[in-house]
């Protein structure tokens, strides 16, 4: 008697996903469903993008491929679905195309398709309960997360709030999938990817303070790969929000390290200095890579930041109008391993760097800015000019930007790594509504190792608004 089929763990592990790609659909129907039969009740923002560009790039034999692509993006929010104050759905799709490459499309990434929000929200489901379902884009310290699944906000009394989240993680071989939040080097899968999370934070005034906490599971050839992290992030601001301070600090709770440290102030001076802004900041990173990824060559060790930095926007009636500059000197170090362990006291990579950004008004709607940034250190000397001019006319409705860019590097390892860049860029800008613009731009670049890259990009961005009063533009 023959055995019955049984499913692979592969497959079992697409069950759910599925389940969930079934769910979206389903919400997806209703929602519009909704929409066209309540329109006097809903309101319904559409965003349609279209961006098309051809360039030139170079391949690993040194070969020059023209390359053409078009992006195509729709973003839809309907809000209150069914009459219900607070209900809604918003979704954001995505589909790249690659065009005219022949037999080296697949090997360029082809055509993809990526579902980078589809959720329905209900705020105030009950009192003080929000409740959100389906791919959902989360910001906090630890990380930014695209995953399947549902969260549940918590408003409590006394400027508290609870967050607890848990489904999937998206992967770029999922339903719909994105590769952009992967790690650099990780193999593509679809291989689910279990993860709960929880947050807590305090609201008053300008004090903010939230505390998250994450944990992933991927099984990969039945071997368990955890991540578990601890974030912490803090915002405070004084003396009518003249004086700063942002923190946060993530935590590695399976390897038990830090992850991340950062800490930003500025200060706002006061009397006759009114318009100049001290900033200060320090950050430590341990960088956080697959283990086939091929930025582990170039920092597989954790490093160390320091920014300083002086902002004027000038409070004089001659000036204030017509000029301000920012000034930023920054110092890097990193360590170097030894024997596969990080040890402080040996010498390690020193980095220091110099940036400029400055503009001044030279007409009615007319701007010069001038922009340079220097580096110099053991990963070698880099530094950039770019200057650019950008004009207005007929009642902004057209913007002519102008830029140039001179670059330099010089790689201390590797001889004959060197060469100085030059760039030039022309575009225009034509906005034929409120919410309706065009966009054409032209580059043109230059070096010892490419001597003519061309780039041209159209992005077409159109916006619409639904309402009770009918179509607005």
């Amino acid at each position: 008697m023959d055995e019955e089929p049984s499913l692979s763990e592969t497959q079992k592990m697409q069950v759910g996903p599925r389940c969930l790609a079934v769910i979206w659909l389903t919400c997806i129907h209703v929602c519009l469903g909704s929409v066209v039969t309540r329109s006097h009740a809903s309101e319904i923002d559409l965003r349609l993008s279209l961006i098309g560009q051809g360039y030139q790039t170079r391949t690993a034999t040194g070969q020059l491929l023209d390359r053409r692509r078009l992006v195509q993006w729709v973003d839809l929010r309907a809000q209150r679905l069914l009459d219900i104050n607070g209900f809604s759905f918003e979704t954001s799709f995505r589909f790249n195309a690659e065009l005219g490459f022949g037999d080296d499309l697949e090997a360029m990434g082809g055509n993809q398709a990526e579902l980078m929000l589809a959720q329905i929200r209900w705020r105030e489901i009950v009192d003080r309960l929000d409740l959100a379902l389906g791919r959902q884009l989360l910001f906090d310290e630890i990380d930014i997360l695209l995953f399947d699944g549902v969260r549940v906000d918590f408003h409590f009394p006394a400027y508290f709030s609870a967050r607890l989240i848990s489904g999937f993680s998206v992967r770029d071989r999922s339903f719909l999938g994105s590769n952009i939040l992967e790690l650099d080097g990780v193999e593509e899968s679809s291989v689910p990817v279990p993860l709960i999370g929880a947050s807590f934070g305090f609201r008053y005034s300008d004090l903010w303070i939230n505390l998250d906490y994450r944990r992933k599971v991927l099984w990969e050839s039945d071997w368990p790969l955890d991540e578990e992290r601890l974030g912490a992030s803090v915002s405070l601001r004084l003396w009518e929000r003249r004086i700063g301070l942002d923190a946060g600090a993530v935590f590695n709770l399976v390897q038990d390290h830090r992850d991340r440290l950062r800490a930003d102030a500025f200060v706002k001076l006061p009397g006759f200095t009114e318009g100049i802004r001290l900033e200060g900041g320090y950050l430590h990173s341990r960088p956080h890579f697959g283990l086939d990824s091929i930025f582990n060559f170039f920092s597989p060790a954790p490093f160390d930041e320091f920014r300083g930095g002086l902002r004027w926007d000038p409070r004089f009636k001659k000036l204030k109008h017509y000029l301000s500059f920012r000034l930023s000197y920054t110092h890097r170090s990193y360590q170097s391993p030894v024997d596969g362990e990080l040890n402080s006291d040996n010498a390690g990579w020193e980095v220091d760097g110099l940036d400029f950004d400055g503009r001044m008004r030279i007409g009615s709607g007319s701007w010069a800015i001038l922009s340079f940034g220097y580096e110099d250190g053991s990963t070698g000397r880099r530094w950039l000019v770019a200057p650019r001019v950008f004009t207005k006319f007929y009642d902004g409705r057209f913007l002519v930007d102008a830029r140039g860019i001179l670059t330099s590097f010089k790689d201390p390892v590797q001889e004959n790594q060197h060469a100085l860049t030059i760039g030039c860029s022309a575009g225009l800008t034509w906005r034929f509504g409120e919410k309706h613009a065009l966009m054409l731009l032209a580059q043109l670049n230059r070096n010892r190792f490419n001597p003519a890259q061309f780039r041209l990009l159209a992005v077409l961005d159109l916006a619409f608004h639904f309402g009770s009063a009918g179509y607005f533009k």
